[in-house]
């Protein structure tokens, strides 16, 4: 599967560009040693700031709704500079299933 991972502050969000689905895990929620995610959702375009701050997810070709969202960094000022949280292709698989 080729994905598109970005880190927020709040989650961990995966990008299936083929088939324009998003899914977000959340950060630091469990449920047993399992984590929690959204369902996947349809999705028509993501938009990356090219200083790796920011991104907008264009939930329909219009435009018209839109997720923004900032990405999480080492300094990160938004959430107080908790460090990111390292996720394996297999915990993702797992989270997302």
């Amino acid at each position: 599967m080729d994905i598109i991972t970005l880190e927020s502050c709040h989650s961990t969000w995966i990008f299936d560009p083929r088939q324009l689905r998003y899914c977000r895990i959340l950060r630091d929620i469990a449920v047993g040693h399992r984590r929690i995610s959204t369902e996947w959702r349809p999705y028509w375009d993501v938009e990356i700031d090219p200083h790796g701050r920011n991104f907008i997810v264009s939930l329909n070709e219009a435009r018209t709704r839109l997720v923004r969202s900032s990405i999480h960094t080492e300094d990160c000022v938004s959430c107080g500079a908790r460090r990111t949280t390292e996720l394996s292709l297999d915990e993702i698989a797992r989270a997302v299933a």
